[in-house]
């Protein structure tokens, strides 16, 4: 059976590279897309699905970002499970800050160079905000165009969707400031897991994963 991932926004499948997931299930990435003008996120999210075939079973995997788009694809597709990391499954599980710039629209303030440089200063800033210390999030952050990011910032502050879930596991890190654990519901809770805590906690994420793929 086919497992298509979709990693947090601007980040390619490098994030993924440190998972061990039983090898009799396929692996197959699918990789972010250029939004087109004023896309609706439903529109994004079934150009994203293209790559999937819908006359077969399949599971979805998506973490951050890629697990709101995972959500989506539920509302017209039918995956057998999914698996979600370092994500929400609704909008009511988004934390206070994104609720207010939502209202406010403050995230469009925020200058997107803050991502796409290079610089000292915006890596110290990223570092910061993901609590960890991976050697080189450059490597693993690639796609920083500046349409998409403001895009995509703004699909994810301004998210509504109330629909229940089925079939899925949820795992979320208990340091995780992007998304608050407090916040979310009825999710696997890792012990120090920050949001990028598939790259320094994969073992733990991976036992999770491959324990539900024996159930399924």
């Amino acid at each position: 059976m086919k497992i298509y991932q979709i990693s947090g926004m601007g980040a390619n499948e490098k994030v993924y590279k440190n998972l061990r997931i039983n090898p009799e299930f396929e692996i197959i990435y699918i990789p972010w897309l250029q939004p087109e003008k004023d896309e609706t996120l439903r529109h994004y999210a079934e150009r994203m699905a293209e790559t999937i075939n819908p006359n077969e079973e399949f599971i979805m995997m998506g973490m951050s970002f890629g697990g709101i788009i995972t959500k989506e694809i539920n509302q017209f597709l039918n995956p057998r499970f999914n698996i979600l990391i370092s994500t929400i499954k609704n909008s009511s599980e988004k934390p206070s800050y994104m609720k207010l710039s939502s209202r406010t629209n403050i995230h469009k303030y925020i200058p997107p160079s803050i991502i796409t440089s290079d610089s000292f200063l915006s890596y110290s800033i990223f570092r910061k905000l993901y609590s960890t210390k991976l050697p080189d999030l450059k490597e693993i952050f690639e796609f920083r165009d500046h349409n998409y990011l403001k895009w995509s910032a703004d699909r994810i502050v301004n998210w509504e969707s109330k629909n229940p879930l089925e079939n899925y596991v949820h795992i979320h890190g208990n340091k995780d400031i992007v998304f608050p654990i407090s916040k979310i519901d009825d999710a696997i809770e890792i012990e120090g897991g920050t949001h990028v805590m598939i790259m320094n906690q994969a073992k733990k994420i991976s036992n999770i994963i491959n324990d539900n793929l024996s159930k399924l």
